[in-house]
């Protein structure tokens, strides 16, 4: 391996392990606060749904975290890597090195927060009278792979327009809340009526999470939702790549 290779993945992995241990480094927690925000959250939408909205489904706490932890490595992802450029600015001025490392380094540490959530999802499975079959082997390192296509252009698009234009982060949150509502989290997408479910439809994030939770809820693979989502990370990638590398040239001007 190259010199200059094997320079840039030790840079990689010290930006991922910053990720991971100093969001949480004040806290008594530490890093179980990565699994608990989750769980909370999915604790509160069940208190909501399930006990005082008397939302009738079986086996809900299963179909809740099977989509909900996949969402919150997205949403965090992007949620992140808004800030992440103009947060290390002085990182970005006193050292030579890619930028979108510290991009790559915001994605994967959401995609580890997400892989230690699995032994979770797993026993619920169990705990449910479920089992994983090879569906399983097949699908996840599918799934795994394009949700972090799909997170990393997006992580590219969003930090780099937010460098420019600052209201980007404001616009972010409030498209993210729309989009959870829109996206088949806490109810099944047959549960929205026929004539309004085509505009679910047309939301790239409802088959990458529909995917996840055929595997997670049914062990079934939908390969024509798959398809779609191979689609959509390649259109978001090559999108992402493309404005990063243009307004690249101009962001010592504003940083």
């Amino acid at each position: 391996m190259k010199r200059k290779t094997r320079q840039q993945l030790d840079l990689l992995k010290l930006l991922v392990k910053k990720e991971i241990i100093l969001r949480y480094k004040r806290t008594y927690l530490g890093f179980l606060w990565s699994l608990l925000n989750p769980l909370l959250t999915g604790f509160v939408l069940f208190i909501a749904f399930k006990i005082f909205m008397r939302f009738e489904m079986e086996d809900y706490t299963l179909f809740l975290l099977s989509a909900l932890f996949p969402w919150t490595w997205f949403s965090v992802s992007v949620s992140m890597s808004t800030n992440t450029l103009i947060g290390n600015i002085s990182l970005i001025k006193k050292v030579v090195f890619p930028k979108h490392f510290l991009l790559l380094a915001t994605v994967i540490g959401q995609l580890v927060n997400f892989i230690f959530s699995l032994p979770i999802l797993l026993v619920l499975v169990y705990s449910y009278g479920k089992a994983p079959t090879w569906n399983w082997l097949v699908a996840m390192p599918l799934l795994i792979g394009v949700q972090f296509i799909v997170c990393y252009g997006l992580a590219l698009m969003v930090s780099m327009v937010n460098a420019f234009f600052r209201d980007m982060e404001h616009i972010i949150n409030v498209l993210l809340s729309l989009l959870f509502w829109m996206t088949p989290i806490l109810y099944p997408l047959e549960a929205v009526p026929e004539r309004y479910r085509v505009y679910l439809s047309l939301n790239p994030a409802t088959y990458l999470i529909q995917s996840w939770r055929d595997i997670f809820f049914s062990n079934s693979i939908n390969w024509d939702y798959i398809f779609i989502c191979i689609l959509t990370a390649t259109v978001v990638f090559l999108a992402g790549s493309l404005v990063f590398k243009r307004l690249d040239r101009r962001l010592d001007e504003v940083l």
